[in-house]
């Protein structure tokens, strides 16, 4: 007895095609938001970890934390003045958390794909922290080299630097080589963050640059992209606060209905009424 076998007619074969890209367009988006969500947990995890550094730090230190502003590391020892040329001996929030942490990887983002916290193009002052540190792969030059302090130190968050006395704030004159601020004269700690994530601008000569030192809102006026790819997890981003707590937020729209860029004032403005502080004097009763 002769068993004849029917093969699929090729309208049959479309239709399975059709059914497997109907589910691979239903299931790869879910699978995609899946992974971002994971990511989006050990980056959280990562800010805790650098908020308790930060506590850890202040306790050594007579509630100071450690250097959030540029001008504190970067500045000339003996006159104060700023200047990527000098470093002042005092380390920027990532490498003075070096005795508090467990290992450097906490301060990359599994998300961001540039990380270029440390990577200031020529800065000695940036080379010298690196050395200090002893971190794995720096070396002396290293400064002139595009993007090889990234590949050393990759880092994808930014301190906030009106913390430092040598940035003025709301009725307080910059101090030239001021210092971080006390954590006893912080108004809400709760609210008053200390760092947050950030992203990265290409410079004209290829470097890819954040820096360790932003405040919310920054260069948005402008090309620089720094604070609008920090916003890398469902349109918001993880914030340290300086009582130690990390937390991640939803970013406010850094457009106007017209389609131009909101300044940096009108987006720390919302942040603010957000429950999110930048300056240092702001209180919740504000």
């Amino acid at each position: 007895m002769n068993i004849r076998k029917q093969a699929f007619t090729l309208i049959e074969l479309l239709v399975v095609i059709a059914i497997i890209a109907i589910l691979a367009a239903i299931l790869f988006p879910v699978f995609a938001q899946a992974r971002e969500k994971a990511r989006q947990a050990s980056c959280l995890s990562n800010a805790k970890q650098i908020g308790l550094a930060g506590q850890m730090y202040a306790q050594d230190y007579d509630e100071i934390l450690p250097e959030t502003g540029w001008q504190g590391p970067c500045s000339d020892p003996i006159t104060g003045v700023a200047t990527d040329t000098k470093y002042s001996g005092v380390a920027s929030f990532p490498i003075a958390s070096a005795p508090y942490i467990k290992n450097w990887t906490i301060f990359k983002c599994p998300s961001d794909s540039q990380y270029g916290g440390f990577n200031k193009p020529n800065s000695y002052c940036y080379e010298q922290q690196l050395l200090d540190a002893r971190l794995p792969g720096a070396y002396v030059g290293i400064k002139d080299v595009p993007d090889a302090m990234r590949k050393v130190f990759p880092l994808s968050y930014g301190g906030n630097y009106f913390l430092s006395s040598a940035y003025a704030g709301p009725g307080r004159p910059a101090v030239l080589g001021g210092k971080m601020l006390s954590m006893s004269t912080f108004a809400s700690p709760a609210n008053l963050h200390f760092v947050s994530e950030v992203g990265s601008s290409v410079t004209s000569g290829g470097w890819t640059f954040a820096a360790w030192y932003i405040a919310p809102g920054y260069g948005n006026g402008t090309t620089d992209t720094r604070w609008r790819k920090g916003k890398r997890h469902a349109e918001g981003r993880n914030w340290i606060f300086v009582d130690g707590h990390a937390k991640w937020y939803k970013d406010p729209n850094f457009q106007n209905p017209d389609g131009t860029n909101k300044s940096q004032t009108v987006i720390m403005e919302e942040y603010r009424r957000n429950g999110i502080y930048t300056y240092p004097e702001t209180d919740t009763s504000n």
